[in-house]
């Protein structure tokens, strides 16, 4: 049973109070009726206005109710809304589009029109954001590249700003919430698109309503065959397998960003901003590219028992290495490892030091006591470079699959009218009333 009541007696006052528990979550706005006498305390601490939670990182907090995704570490069980990762794994990215925001798989025809207006979109991002993107050096990090393309977008359009125009364009509105969803999934393809096929130095190939949304994708960010001008199917098989495994991973940073931004009641091209900017870093998607860069500097098989204990000894991190949500191996890398298994990485002797890397970790004490265990990024950057992404452009195309899930929670989120997310902290500074300046 995973209901019931918390009995807590407050050892300051005596007093015995009732919190309820529903489905193992306690709320933490019932613990403000948990108050303590101001007298003798810091008046930092605010106990008049109760009993505060203190969760640095939040990483024992519920932030939002949704029915998007589940992951059970326990189990290494990824659900989405419902459907298991071998049910949805011939699927194509529109359908887990449309059921990751819609919440039902599609019909045919509902996956054909969903097609039909992405591409519409797509084909509708102005030739400003085109130059936009063109201007930049061409050895520009795809971090700016892609900023500066949603930026450039969100300007074109300054209705779709709800403090420019209304403040409830977004909350509760079906009609804007469905054509935003829209909107800003296509922007997206498009712009890394432009930003890949421009640090390439290649001519951009505009999408086409013949292809599907992994193949546009391909097609503008030039990863196709320059005589058929089509994607290796092979590779485009992988990258879509990879969707499906990436389509949303619940409350992730970049899904979390998107939510904080959101919780302003702001447009979702802004929301996304802040997603791109949080992936970027080591610690989410951007950890594909330091797992590399870790690679690079190991640099042979034989090197990596030095690189372990360096690892043990806190003198240098191990990227794509353990998880928050999982103490177990994680339930992604088994069918990354599928993926791998179709792209020619035989020669590849970065993927030779990772399976060195698991083989000597998995078998030390220090690694099995903490429940480290590779997780996603550690081989799925593999999948990437086999594609023909450079490292650094990783996750931005990470993120052309992550934007499923991102777009569900921001729809769910305007649609269930989420709170503006306000937290408080714990001040550690003076109180003192008229502090005296120093005398200069």
């Amino acid at each position: 049973m995973s209901s019931g009541i918390l009995h807590i007696i407050d050892s300051r006052t005596k007093q015995r109070y009732e919190i309820p528990i529903r489905r193992n979550v306690i709320s933490a706005i019932d613990l403000k009726s948990i108050e303590a006498p101001a007298a003798g305390t810091d008046r930092a601490d605010h106990v008049a206005g109760g009993l505060r939670v203190h969760d640095p990182g939040l990483q024992n907090t519920t932030v939002i109710e949704s029915a998007i995704s589940y992951s059970d570490h326990e189990r290494g069980v990824l659900l989405f809304r419902g459907y298991t990762l071998a049910q949805l794994w011939d699927s194509d990215v529109e359908d887990m589009l449309h059921l990751l925001v819609w919440g039902t798989y599609p019909t045919w025809q509902q996956k054909k029109d969903l097609n039909r207006k992405l591409t519409d979109q797509m084909l509708a991002v102005p030739e400003s954001v085109h130059r936009t993107i063109r201007g930049f050096p061409q050895a520009t990090s795809p971090l700016p590249l892609i900023l500066a393309g949603l930026s450039a977008y969100l300007a074109c359009f300054p209705d779709t700003i709800p403090a420019l125009t209304h403040a409830n364009l977004y909350q509760g509105n079906l009609r804007n919430v469905d054509h935003a969803v829209i909107r800003t999934v296509a922007a997206y393809g498009v712009i890394f698109g432009l930003a890949n096929s421009h640090r390439k130095g290649i001519d951009f190939q505009p999408p086409s309503p013949e292809n599907s949304y992994c193949e546009n994708v391909f097609a503008m960010a030039g990863l196709v065959d320059p005589a058929s001008s089509r994607p290796d199917p092979i590779k485009l098989s992988c990258f879509r397998r990879f969707a499906i495994l990436n389509a949303d991973h619940g409350m992730a940073l970049a899904a979390f960003a998107t939510l904080v931004t959101a919780s302003s009641l702001t447009d979702p091209i802004s929301c996304l901003i802040s997603a791109v900017a949080a992936a970027y870093g080591p610690l989410h998607f951007g950890a594909t590219v330091s797992a590399q860069r870790t690679l690079r500097d190991i640099g042979s098989i034989d090197k990596v028992p030095e690189f372990i204990e360096d690892v043990k000894a806190g003198r240098t991190k191990l990227f794509g290495y353990g998880h928050r949500s999982y103490k177990g191996y994680d339930p992604r890398v088994r069918p990354i490892q599928s993926i791998l298994k179709d792209l020619d990485l035989s020669s590849n002797n970065h993927l030779e030091i990772t399976e060195r890397i698991e083989e000597i970790a998995s078998a030390d004490d220090y690694f099995r006591r903490r429940g480290l265990y590779p997780n996603a990024d550690f081989y799925g950057n593999f999948v990437f470079t086999a594609i023909g992404f450079d490292p650094d452009m990783i996750p931005a195309a990470m993120l052309t699959q992550r934007i499923i899930g991102i777009m569900a929670h921001w729809r769910e989120y305007m649609l269930t009218h989420g709170k503006l997310f306000r937290p408080s902290h714990i001040y550690t500074g003076e109180t003192e009333d008229n502090k005296p300046l120093p005398k200069i």
